[in-house]
């Protein structure tokens, strides 16, 4: 397994994005898996970087990566879980 990144925000206005990061970093902290959080508010660089990684020019936080494989956001946890593990 590779290194686990989530691209996230600490600066948003969405309750949505928000509730999906925490839910995110919940899921990965009851699994005890290691991960990077890397904050996309301080650089565009990150930004576009997260963006282009993931494939979509408009994607927003959270992005999650298993070393250089992408596994987005998924809304079934357990799917999820499998990407990562």
């Amino acid at each position: 397994m590779g290194t686990v990144r989530v691209y996230y925000t600490s600066v948003t206005g969405s309750r949505e994005v928000k509730q999906r990061q925490a839910e995110v970093t919940r899921i990965l902290d009851i699994n005890k898996m290691k991960y990077e959080l890397i904050d996309v508010s301080i650089s565009d660089h990150l930004l576009q970087e997260m963006r282009a990684k993931a494939g979509n020019p408009k994607a927003v936080p959270p992005q999650i990566f298993n070393g250089d494989d992408y596994c987005g956001v998924r809304k079934q946890n357990f799917v999820f879980k499998q990407d990562i593990q």
